[in-house]
C-alpha cells in the first residue's frame, strides 16, 4: 500500500484555526524475522531496520504531501505564487504543476490538499489563477493534471475550494468586470461538469445568515451583535444557541477555534475556544491582566440536544489535545494540558504594537472522559516557563500509540494516555522520531522571495502554512538528517504504507519502510 496515513488509528485531535494570542504570552505510532531463519524472533528480540530514503524534492512545501496510488501531491510556493506539484512516488519526478491562488484564506486555514474520487480516479480541486488578484475554481486529474472542462466557468475570490460528501464545495464571490457580486456557495455537478450557486434555502442556517463554518455541521454567524452558534445535519438544524453561553463571557470564535466530533455515533461535539480580550484590543487601555484560567476552555456539547455536557477551562496549546502532537487515546479520551494560575499581562507599546507575557504560571495535564467529563488522571507538570525555552529551535513529536508525551518534572516522559502510568521515553520511542517543527512566513518567504513581507505582492498576507514533518532526536526533539527505524513511522500511524512522503523544510522527502526480511 503506498499512501499516507491510510488505515492509521484515529483519535480525537485538534488542530486550531485563526488563533488569536498564544496564551502565556511567553513571545505571544514491528519489523518481521528473516525468512531464512529456521525459526521466527519474538518480537523483543527482533533487531530494528531503519528506512531508507527513496528520493528528495528541492521547494518550499507549505502543506502535507499526500500520496495517491503513484502519485504524491503538495502545495509549494514559487515566486510569488503558490502551486499545487504533483510527483512520481516512485523516483520524485515532477508529473505536473500548476499556479494557485491563496496560500492562506481569510479564516486562516491552512493549505491542504482536497480529493474527491469520481468513477475511480482522484481528482484535487484549487483556485487557478486567471486574472490579477481574481481566479478561477479548477479541478484536475491528480494522475495526470488534466484539468476538467468546466461548463460556465466563472473569475472567483473566495475561500480555497473543499471536498463536501462526493464531490467539491466553495465559498466566495463571483467576478465581473473586476466587481464582486455577493457572497454565495457552490457545488460542482460532476454531470453537467459546472459549478452551481446553492439555494439559500438548501443550506444549513447558520450559513443562510452569512455565518461561516467552523467544522461539518457547526456554524458560526452574528445576530446583531451577539454571536450565535448552530449544528445542522444537512440542511435540518438541531440547534442554535450564543457563542458565550457555550464558553463563556468574552469569548468569539474570532479569537481562536477547533471542532471535532467523537463518541461511536459521533454524538459529541468537542469545541476548543478563546477569549477575544477586547476590553483591551477594543479600548484605550495601555494595560490589562487576565487570568491565564480564563483564557481559553474546551466545551463537550451534545451534537442533537445543543446541552453542554463540561467544560475544563485553562487549556494550553504547549502539549495536550491542542498542540501539535494531539491526543493519542481512544476515541472516548482526550488529554490536556491546562493552567491552575498565574496571570497574562499586555501592554500598549503604540502604534498598533503590543507586548504580551505571563507570570505566576503553573500548570498539569489531565485525561478527560470525553463523555461525563471525569478526570481518569491528572499529573503535575514542570515549570512551564523553563519549558517554553527548551521548546526554543525544537520539533513536536508525533505518535499515535496511546501515549501521550508530557513535560513531567525531571524531563519528558510517556505517559499512557489511558491509566496515566509513566513509561520511560527509551522504551516508547527510538532514538529519532518522527516530529512537527514550525514552518514559518518568514522562512517561506525569504526561501522564494528573498523578503520577510512582501506586501506589494499576491503573497501579501499569506501568513499560515501546515508545519512542515522532520525526523527529531529523542529527548531534545531538535531536528536532525538520521534516518528513523521503520518502527517510528508505525508508531507515527503509518500503519501498513510500503512509501511515506513527508512535507519537510526543504521539500518532500520519500522514505521507503521495508521489514526485517528485505520486502
Amino acid at each position: 500500500m503506498n499512501s499516507n496515513r491510510n488505515g492509521r488509528a484515529h483519535y480525537a485531535s485538534f488542530a486550531v484555526i485563526a488563533a488569536g494570542t498564544l496564551i502565556l504570552g511567553l513571545g505571544l505510532p514491528g519489523c518481521t524475522a528473516n525468512k531464512a531463519e529456521s525459526s521466527p524472533k519474538t518480537p523483543q528480540e527482533q533487531v530494528p531496520v531503519s528506512a531508507t530514503v527513496a528520493w528528495e524534492s528541492d521547494e518550499v512545501l507549505v502543506s502535507d504531501v499526500k500520496v495517491l496510488g503513484e502519485v504524491a501531491i503538495a502545495y509549494r510556493r514559487q515566486g510569488q505564487q503558490m502551486e499545487v506539484i504533483a510527483r512520481k512516488l516512485n523516483n520524485g519526478k515532477q508529473l505536473w504543476k500548476d499556479e494557485a491562488l491563496g496560500a492562506a484564506d481569510s479564516r486562516g486555514i491552512d493549505p491542504t490538499i482536497e480529493i474527491a474520487k469520481y468513477k475511480g480516479r482522484n481528482y484535487v480541486a484549487y483556485t487557478g489563477t486567471k486574472t490579477g488578484a481574481y481566479g478561477r475554481l479548477k479541478i484536475a486529474d491528480v494522475a495526470t493534471g488534466k484539468p476538467v472542462k468546466i461548463e460556465y466557468n466563472f473569475d472567483f475570490w473566495g475561500y480555497r475550494p473543499f471536498v463536501c460528501g462526493k464531490t467539491f464545495c466553495a465559498e466566495g464571490a463571483k467576478v465581473r468586470n473586476g466587481q464582486l457580486l455577493g457572497h454565495h456557495h457552490f457545488k460542482f455537478d460532476w454531470t453537467r461538469q459546472r459549478w452551481n450557486e446553492v439555494p439559500n434555502d438548501q443550506l444549513e442556517f447558520g450559513l443562510q445568515q452569512g455565518g461561516r463554518r467552523l467544522t461539518d455541521g457547526v456554524i458560526s454567524y452574528w445576530n446583531g451583535d451577539l454571536e450565535m452558534l448552530s449544528y445542522s445535519k444537512g440542511s435540518k438544524t438541531l440547534w442554535k444557541r450564543p457563542y458565550e453561553k457555550i464558553f463563556g463571557k468574552g469569548y468569539e470564535s474570532s479569537a481562536g477555534w477547533a471542532w471535532v466530533t467523537v463518541g461511536d455515533d459521533k454524538e459529541i461535539l468537542l469545541g476548543y475556544g478563546e477569549h477575544a480580550q477586547e476590553d483591551f484590543f477594543e479600548t484605550d487601555k495601555k494595560k490589562a491582566e487576565y487570568q491565564l484560567v480564563g483564557l481559553s476552555k474546551i466545551v463537550a456539547i451534545d451534537a442533537n440536544s445543543g446541552e453542554v455536557l463540561w467544560r475544563q477551562p485553562g487549556i494550553s496549546r504547549l502539549c495536550g489535545v491542542v498542540s501539535p502532537q494531539g491526543s493519542a487515546a481512544k476515541d472516548d479520551t482526550i488529554v490536556v494540558c491546562y493552567y491552575n494560575s498565574g496571570k497574562q499581562i499586555l501592554t500598549d507599546e503604540g502604534e498598533g504594537r503590543y507586548s504580551a507575557h505571563s507570570k505566576g504560571a503553573t500548570w498539569s495535564a489531565a485525561a478527560i472522559d470525553t463523555k461525563t467529563g471525569t478526570k481518569k488522571w491528572s499529573h503535575e507538570l514542570t515549570d512551564i516557563y523553563k519549558y517554553f525555552d527548551r521548546l526554543e529551535g525544537a520539533g513536536i513529536p508525533v505518535t499515535e500509540e496511546p501515549m501521550s508525551i508530557l513535560p513531567l518534572e525531571g524531563g519528558d516522559q510517556a505517559v499512557n494516555s489511558e491509566d496515566g502510568t509513566v513509561v520511560p521515553l527509551e522504551e516508547v520511542v527510538g532514538v529519532t522520531v518522527l516530529c512537527t517543527v514550525d514552518r514559518d512566513s518568514y522562512y517561506i518567504y525569504s526561501a522564494t522571495l528573498g523578503t520577510q513581507a512582501p506586501w506589494d505582492t499576491k503573497a501579501s498576507g499569506d501568513t499560515r502554512f501546515t508545519d512542515a514533518q522532520a525526523v527529531c532526536k529523542r529527548g531534545s526533539w531538535k531536528p536532525t538528517e538520521a534516518i528513523p527505524k521503520v518502527a517510528e513511522f508505525r508508531r507515527a500511524g503509518y500503519i501498513d504504507d510500503e512509501v511515506v512522503v513527508l512535507s519537510q523544510l526543504g521539500g518532500m522527502v520519500a522514505y521507503r519502510l521495508t521489514d526485517g526480511g528485505g520486502n
